[in-house]
Order: structure tokens, then C-alpha cells, then sequence
């Protein structure tokens, strides 16, 4: 399956550190399931999908797309743990709310991908997925996990690999 998306990615020791805490979580819960890591843990902005564009298309449109793209830099904070459905699977996630930063550069990415002839899926829920678990858990607080939003990336997903297509910053 392939997949092209906007995502944030914190530096590769935020990541590092999230994937030894997510293992420790993951362990607590007793889940099975594939295991993100630390080089592919993101923060999903929003699918670059487009049913009229192929691929390379879409990934053109998308990367010119990118270099137009402003923002103020904001913060991710995740101080939940939980699982929610995605089909057949269960994504065991980090997540948070009051994020209304990150939620305003997002409502502005999608409305520029809307005329750039996206499809673009209104709601938005911050999440960084830990491991595509075996079943569900419910949601527990946990101390916050939290880094600076300071730009953005196109990611293609293929073959379970992610591919880093472009990295912009937020700047106004």
C-alpha cells in the first residue's frame, strides 16, 4: 500500500526517547502488534490524496504546494495514551488536546490543499501512533511528551517504508 502525507517529525533524540518510552508502555499493556520506530514515529498533518492525480502527480502538486506553505512554529503535547479503531486494527497512540496552534497550521494546510485539489478530511485528531495493536485500550494519563513544532515534511509510505520527499519550515 502506498500512501503520500504531511507529517511532523521531532528530532530524531524526541524520537528516540518517545520509542524507549512507547516500549515501556507497550510492555505495560501486554500488546502485540507492529512496533513503530523511532525513525518512523510522526505526527500525521494530513494525506496528501488526491483520486484524479497518479502518484507523481500528486507528489509534484504536494512538494510546490510545500514551499508556499507559512506557519508559526507550536507545540505538540501528548499526555494521553489510548487506542481507537482504524479499520480492523487498533492504533495504541500518544495524544493530547488544547493544541490550538498546531490545530490552526493545520486548518490553514488543509485549506490550501483544498485548492490545490486535495481531498482533505476535516477532522483532525493529534495523535502519534506507538504500535498497530493487537486489540484496544483504554485511555490513561500519562506525564507530558511535548517538542516544539517548528516544521513540516511530505512523507511517501511504500512497502512499510517511509520516504522523506521534502522538509519545510514554519516560518512567517
Amino acid at each position: 500500500m502506498v500512501g503520500l502525507f504531511f507529517a511532523n517529525k521531532p528530532s530524531f533524540e524526541v524520537r528516540l526517547a518517545i520509542a524507549e518510552r512507547g516500549q515501556g508502555l507497550i510492555a505495560a499493556h501486554g500488546l502485540q502488534g507492529h512496533v513503530m520506530d523511532a525513525g518512523r514515529l510522526h505526527l500525521t498533518l494530513a494525506a496528501a490524496w488526491a483520486e484524479h492525480l497518479s502518484l507523481q502527480e500528486a507528489i509534484w502538486r504536494a512538494q510546490d504546494l510545500a514551499t508556499q506553505i507559512r506557519g508559526a512554529a507550536c507545540l505538540a503535547s501528548f499526555d494521553v495514551t489510548g487506542s481507537f479503531r482504524s479499520g480492523d486494527r487498533f492504533p495504541f497512540a500518544l495524544r493530547g488536546e488544547g493544541m490550538t496552534g498546531l490545530a490552526d497550521f493545520r486548518a490553514y494546510l488543509r485549506r490550501r490543499m483544498q485548492r490545490a485539489g486535495f481531498a482533505v478530511a476535516s477532522g483532525f485528531m493529534p495523535h502519534m501512533t506507538l504500535i498497530w495493536a493487537d486489540r484496544r485500550v483504554e485511555d490513561n494519563p500519562i506525564a507530558p511528551i511535548s517538542w516544539p513544532i517548528e516544521d513540516f515534511e511530505l512523507v511517501l509510505s511504500a512497502g512499510g517504508d517511509h520516504i522523506q520527499l521534502g522538509r519545510w519550515p514554519l516560518t512567517w
